[in-house]
């Protein structure tokens, strides 16, 4: 905004001295401050005048005048080619408002992407980690593999095909037919032994050199070193299956400790939990026993199946005044499910509900940028599934009655949106467990970098 438009939004000429200007920015603040304003949007304008009165005020202090001004010239001239080019701009207030908001919404969105790379970077540097480790497991069990693979309590046998070993032990029995019959009868000796086994001398590096002197004396002394290589190989190959197997125990150890650490969750009982509900049909979980009074030390009328169904007529603290087979008695709550068995393994919502989800709660897995807007009307709870024309997995979320919820964390792509709603939500099912009904609200819905709405009327 120029220096003449200030004087315009003052209202006083641009010859106008420091103290008309003073009257009129407090007389304009008088009219147009936001706390005389209550029901009026004051507040653009009046920091438009603070704006005003200190560009005119400045000007005043500094000797110029409102008809000495000229638009600033965004292109400097050259001073090599002066007069060649210039220019200044033309846009007005509002397209320069909203060039800046596009600018800052193309900022927003080179952060998200930013974000969205370095969270697509830790994945894969983590998936490269992983990668790397099965590979290291993997070469250290095929070395002990390789290791072990032809130990015997003489030693090591070569790779080699017995054919060869016949092959060579036949040119050594000629080569050395200047033994004597006594020699000869103690290798063949040695080699029954051994069974299959080759000699010693069969892991010389040059059969050729060697003579029968240095054979007799060599034979001994080759023994002990390469038993000894076996058995630091073996051991070695001992320790690498071991540690291999520990690695695996302790994998399904913690995937079971995991799991039956999840049912546990999924089946812990919540006093006081639906207690418009505890009247009415019910089945038991366990075999439970029925009391005359709603008091363990008390006489026991019969003792109840599980999975049976009951009567609940009152609830008193935790304990339920049942009928079972025209048989009236106390059981404690804790042993009776919601609704009919029938029913429940018709739906799968068998066990105890839990506690329902917050307002807002994502039921699955969504880590995206794009936003929705939900203006929520609904008398009832409900849950809004995502269902993706993309192939992704689907997505819910919860919401409480009548009210309403920004997501912004909505994966860009075409969802169908299918509005779930009923009363008692099951943990178990991840669904309603009475009223249950289901409803297309939107269908083929792209969700991208702008903002979406969405009512929910009864």
């Amino acid at each position: 905004m120029s220096l003449i438009d200030d004087y315009l939004l003052l209202e006083i000429p641009t010859h106008a001295n420091e103290q008309e200007a003073k009257a009129a920015f407090r007389r304009l603040a008088r009219r147009y401050h936001p706390d005389k304003n209550p029901h009026t949007d004051t507040t653009e304008h009046f920091q438009r005048l603070q704006a005003a009165y200190e560009n005119v005020l400045q000007a005043i202090k500094q000797g110029s005048q409102g008809g000495e001004w000229k638009p600033y010239q965004f292109h400097q001239e050259n001073s090599t080619a002066k007069n060649r080019y210039y220019s200044h701009s033309k846009a007005t207030d509002k397209e320069q408002e909203a060039y800046v908001k596009e600018r800052q919404k193309a900022y927003e969105q080179m952060k998200r992407n930013s974000a969205q790379q370095e969270k697509a970077r830790e994945e894969a540097i983590k998936a490269a980690r992983n990668t790397l480790n099965e590979k290291r497991v993997k070469a250290m069990y095929e070395e002990a593999f390789k290791a072990s693979k032809g130990f015997t309590s003489q030693g090591y046998t070569s790779d080699e095909s017995p054919s060869s070993y016949s092959t060579e032990y036949n040119q050594r029995k000629y080569s050395d037919s200047q033994y004597s019959s006594q020699t000869y009868q103690a290798h063949s000796g040695s080699a029954e032994q051994t069974g299959d086994i080759p000699p010693y001398y069969m892991f010389d590096d040059d059969p050729t050199t060697m003579d029968e002197s240095s054979f007799q004396a060599n034979r001994s002394s080759r023994a002990k070193p390469v038993r000894l290589y076996a058995a630091k190989a073996a051991f070695r190959a001992a320790t690498y299956i071991v540690c291999f197997a520990s690695g695996i125990y302790a994998t399904l150890f913690w995937q079971e400790h995991q799991r039956s650490t999840q049912q546990e969750k999924v089946a812990t009982y919540i006093p006081g939990l639906y207690p418009q509900y505890r009247v009415g049909d019910a089945y038991t979980l366990t075999p439970t026993n029925l009391y005359s009074e709603p008091d363990k030390n008390t006489r026991t009328i019969q003792q109840l199946p599980a999975y049976a169904d009951v009567q609940s007529i009152k609830q008193q603290g935790t304990w339920l005044t049942v009928r079972y087979n025209n048989v009236s008695g106390w059981i404690q709550a804790k042993d009776v499910g919601f609704g009919t068995i029938q029913h429940a393994v018709a739906t799968g919502c068998v066990g105890y509900p839990g506690a329902a989800p917050s307002q807002g709660e994502v039921i699955g897995k969504a880590d995206g940028s794009s936003r929705l807007r939900i203006l929520n009307h609904l008398p009832e709870q409900s849950i809004l599934t995502f269902q993706s024309y993309d192939g992704r997995k689907p997505f819910s979320i919860f919401l409480e009655a009548k009210q309403p919820f920004a997501a912004n964390f909505i994966p860009q792509g075409r969802y169908r949106l299918v509005l779930e709603t009923g009363s008692l939500y099951h943990n178990a099912c991840k669904k309603f467990l009475f009223n249950d009904t289901h409803k297309v609200v939107l269908d083929n819905v792209k969700f991208a970098s702008t903002e979406q709405s969405l009512t929910l009327n009864p």
